[in-house]
C-alpha cells in the first residue's frame, strides 16, 4: 500500500498548478516496482496487478481533480472512478505482454499502450483526457517548446522513456554496474538535451498589429446567472469594456454564455440582450464581439436533429446549444456551437443507454444534458487579416481540435470560458496552464476570456501575460499577434497518439497470437 501511496503522490505533486513537474519522471517507478512484484511471487498475478493500479490511479484522479465535487458530486465520482479504471488498463496489457514476450518488447509496448489509451480518451463519447501526461508540463512550457512539433504526446512519450529507463537502471544496478554508469549518462541526456533544445527553439520576439483585443472578466457567480437578470449582467459587460476600447480597438471578446437570456437563432435580433450589445457596438463602430451566448433552435419532426428534444406537450423539438456569436455594428452575426462537450454535464455518453446520467447534469441555462453542437469548428472573420478560432471552455484541452480552426484558416485563438463552477480550487487554474501549451503547438495569440478565474493573453511562447485573479471584476488589452504559418503540428495533429493507437492494437493483436498458438501446443 505504501507504494500505491507513493506513486499517485509523486504523480499529484508534479502536477500543475505545482511548479513540481520534474517529479513525473519517477511517478510511476513505484507501480512498475508493484508489478515486478507481483509477477515474480504470484503464479495468477492479474487481478492483483489491475488492483494496485487501480488504486494507484484512483489516488491519483482524487488528489488531483477532486475539485470537480463542487459542480457535481455524482460526476465527480463518476469521473475519478471511470479514469482510474481506464487507466489501469494499459498497465494490464503490459503485465500480460510481459508475460510471454522479451522485458524490452514489454517497456515499448506500455508506452505504446498508454499513448493509444490517452487518444482514445481523447476522442470518445466519454473523453476526460485531463490527466493525459503531456499536460503535465503545463507548469513548465519553457521545457517543450518542441510541442509544435509533436502536442502533447511528445510530453507523454518523453515522460514513459524516462520513468522505464529509470526503473530498469535501478532493477539491474547491481548486477550491471559498468553498464549502468553508461545508463545513468544516458538518462542524462535523455532528460536534459530535449530541455536545452526547446530553450533553444523558444521565440522571444513579437510583432503586434497596431490594433488590440479587449478580453474582460465580469466575475459574475455561475450558479446564479441564469435565474439573475441578463439585462443588468449585460450592462455590467458593457461597463467593464468601455474602460479598456480605444480607438484601436478591434475587438472585445466576452466569456462562456456571458449573454444569458435564451436566445431562438432563427430571430436573434428581436432579444433585449442583442439590442443591449448593438447600441454598445454602434458607440464603438469599429469594434467587433466575440461572446458566449445561450441559445437554441426549434424544429419539426421531420427536420430535427440526433440530439433534439421533444418540448413537453408540444409538437416542437428544439437542441439547446453552448454557443459562441460574432457581431457587428450591422447585425451581421456568425454563430458557433461548441462541440466538444463536457460528458455528463452538456453531452451524455451514448445517451440512449445512459439517459438517466442526464440527472447529475448542471444547469447551464436551458438545461442540462445533451447539447446540440456542429458537425465541425468554424472560424469568425473579425478583419481581413484577423481570424479568430473561437474555442469553448472545454474544448480547450482538445489540441488536435484547436488544430482544425487552424486548418480553417485561425490565426489568432479566442477562448472563453466559466471557470467558476469548481470554487477557488485547482480546477480553474489547471485549465487556465493547459491553455499555455496549445498556444505553443499553434505558435499562436490566445486571448482568454474567463467569466472568473484566469483571464489572460497567452503568446506564442507560451508564456502568460496580463493574468487575472479569482473572483476579480477585471478587463485586460492586448496587441493582437498573428500568425498565418501553421506549425508542424498544426497541420498533422496527434500524429504519435494515432500511430500509438494502431501500433498499440497490432502489438496486442500479435501478442493474443502468439498466446493462442502457445496454449495449441501445449
Amino acid at each position: 500500500m505504501g507504494l500505491v501511496i507513493l506513486s499517485a503522490g509523486i504523480l499529484y505533486l508534479a502536477w500543475p498548478p505545482l511548479h513540481l513537474n520534474f517529479l513525473v519522471f519517477l511517478g510511476f517507478i513505484p507501480l512498475l516496482m508493484m508489478e515486478d512484484g507481483l509477477t515474480r511471487h504470484y503464479p495468477k498475478s492479474g487481478f492483483r496487478v489491475f488492483t494496485v493500479a487501480f488504486f494507484t490511479f484512483l489516488l491519483w484522479n482524487i488528489f488531483t481533480t477532486w475539485w470537480i465535487w463542487y459542480a457535481s458530486a455524482g460526476g465527480a465520482v463518476l469521473a475519478i472512478l471511470c479514469n482510474a479504471l481506464l487507466m489501469s488498463i494499459p498497465v494490464m496489457c503490459y503485465h500480460k505482454v510481459k508475460k510471454r514476450l522479451a522485458r524490452t518488447y514489454a517497456y515499448i509496448a506500455l508506452a505504446v499502450f498508454w499513448m493509444g489509451f490517452e487518444y482514445f480518451h481523447l476522442n470518445w463519447e466519454g473523453n476526460w483526457p485531463w490527466l493525459n501526461l503531456g499536460n503535465c508540463w503545463a507548469g513548465t512550457p519553457d521545457w517543450v517548446q518542441w510541442y509544435e512539433y509533436t502536442g502533447t504526446f511528445g510530453g507523454s512519450l518523453w515522460i514513459w522513456i524516462v520513468n522505464i529507463l529509470i526503473y530498469d537502471l535501478i532493477r539491474n544496478f547491481n548486477t550491471e554496474k559498468t553498464r549502468s554508469y553508461y545508463k545513468i549518462v544516458s538518462i542524462t541526456l535523455l532528460i536534459g538535451l530535449p530541455i536545452v533544445i526547446s530553450y533553444a527553439i523558444k521565440p522571444t520576439k513579437f510583432t503586434s498589429m497596431s490594433k488590440n483585443v479587449v478580453a474582460v472578466q465580469p466575475n459574475i457567480d455561475p450558479y446564479a446567472k441564469f435565474s439573475g437578470s441578463f439585462e443588468e449582467q449585460i450592462q455590467s459587460l458593457i461597463r467593464i469594456s468601455e474602460k479598456e476600447i480605444d480607438s484601436n480597438t478591434c475587438l472585445v471578446v466576452w466569456p462562456e454564455t456571458a449573454i444569458s437570456q435564451e436566445i431562438n437563432e432563427k430571430n436573434i435580433t428581436q432579444y433585449i440582450s442583442i439590442l443591449e450589445v448593438h447600441n454598445f457596438l454602434k458607440r464603438h463602430p469599429k469594434v467587433k464581439l466575440i461572446s458566449g451566448l445561450n441559445s437554441y433552435a426549434e424544429y419539426t419532426e421531420e427536420n430535427k436533429t440526433i440530439s433534439a428534444h421533444k418540448a413537453p406537450q408540444k409538437d416542437i423539438w428544439y437542441d439547446v446549444f453552448n454557443a459562441g456569436i460574432l457581431m457587428d455594428t450591422g447585425y451581421h452575426f456568425e454563430v458557433y456551437h461548441k462541440s466538444r462537450l463536457v460528458p455528463g454535464v452538456e453531452g451524455i455518453p451514448f445517451e440512449h443507454a445512459f439517459s438517466f446520467l442526464g440527472k447529475l447534469a448542471i444547469n447551464m441555462g436551458g438545461g442540462g444534458g445533451s447539447l446540440g453542437t456542429q458537425a465541425e469548428p468554424s472560424v469568425f472573420k473579425v478583419t481581413d487579416k484577423i481570424t479568430a478560432a473561437p474555442v469553448i471552455c472545454y474544448e480547450s484541452i482538445f489540441g488536435e481540435y484547436i488544430s482544425e480552426y487552424v486548418r480553417k484558416g485561425a490565426n489568432v485563438i479566442t477562448i472563453f470560458t466559466n471557470d467558476g463552477w469548481w470554487g477557488n480550487t485547482d480546477g480553474y487554474k489547471q485549465h487556465a496552464m493547459y491553455a499555455q501549451l496549445h498556444a505553443i503547438e499553434e505558435r499562436m495569440l490566445i486571448v482568454r476570456a474567463a467569466n472568473t478565474g484566469t483571464s489572460c493573453f497567452i503568446l506564442p511562447n507560451g508564456e502568460m501575460t496580463k493574468a487575472t485573479t479569482w473572483w476579480q471584476e477585471a478587463v485586460i488589452k492586448n496587441g493582437i499577434i498573428t500568425n498565418d504559418k501553421p506549425t508542424f503540428y498544426g497541420l498533422h495533429g496527434d500524429l504519435i497518439g494515432k500511430i500509438s493507437l494502431w501500433v498499440g492494437l497490432v502489438y496486442f493483436c500479435f501478442f493474443l497470437t502468439i498466446r493462442a498458438i502457445a496454449r495449441f501446443f501445449r
